[in-house]
């Protein structure tokens, strides 16, 4: 009995022993094709951001404020280069007076328009919500505040860099524009120290192109992207 008891003792130690080694083969886990996932996201992306969708884009590197046609590439006028340009300039609360920090800015975008004896250019006056709860006529003078700020503009490029007046086009837009996503990181905005929704809502919008001459007329889907707000809600005043 003895020597059955030990042979079974080595027996089941040897199969524990046995079992032990043996390795328990793991399948591979199932992925799914990252590929699949990022052609969805991109489905819908426009990369350039040029309001032309990346799947139907033939030119996808598209420079920031260029107009393109359909087909995603930029449009050429009379052989030469478009001007599509924009400014946004923000103001001290209830002032129509713009900060001197953007007086070689203004060299700049004259220097600009110049260039394009063509190119028309329309001035964008906004207000912020909390200014028109206070009656700006009273206390300052003013018909409206977010005309002034237009007038701002537009007296500067005159006055001062020779711009002709016929060329510029002002309107009143209240607070009725939404602020873009470019306001915030807009580096004068930074350099003011200037802080929350309504100080954004301060500003005047200057936009000059060679190619948009009326906004009752906007002929591209491109165009109609970047004006369609402003002729929507903006006021046209002399």
């Amino acid at each position: 009995m003895t020597i059955k008891t030990h042979r079974t003792l080595l027996l089941l130690a040897a199969t524990i022993i046995s079992a032990g080694c043996q390795t328990t083969d793991i399948a591979p886990p199932k992925t799914i094709p990252q590929y699949e996932n990022i052609r969805t996201m991109q489905a819908d992306s426009d990369l350039d951001g040029d309001g032309v969708l990346d799947a139907i884009d033939e030119c996808p590197e598209t420079p920031p404020n260029v107009v393109v046609d359909a087909k995603g590439c930029k449009i050429i006028i009379e052989g030469g280069d478009a001007l599509e340009m924009e400014f946004a300039g923000f103001f001290p609360p209830m002032s129509s007076q713009l900060p001197a920090i953007y007086d070689a800015e203004f060299m700049k975008i004259a220097e600009k328009i110049n260039e394009y004896p063509e190119a028309s250019v329309f001035i964008f006056g906004h207000v912020a919500t909390n200014e028109t709860d206070k009656d700006a006529s009273a206390t300052l003078g003013f018909d409206s505040l977010s005309r002034n700020r237009a007038l701002s503009i537009k007296n500067t490029l005159v006055l001062q860099h020779g711009i002709e007046a016929k060329r510029i086009r002002t309107y009143d837009c209240s607070n009725k524009i939404l602020v873009k996503e470019t306001d915030y990181i807009n580096p004068s905005f930074k350099a003011l120290n200037l802080n929350g929704l309504e100080a954004k809502q301060r500003r005047a919008t200057l936009m000059a192109s060679s190619s948009v001459h009326d906004l009752t007329n906007l002929e591209y889907d491109s165009y109609i992207q970047m004006y369609g707000a402003y002729a929507k809600h903006c006021k046209p005043f002399e």
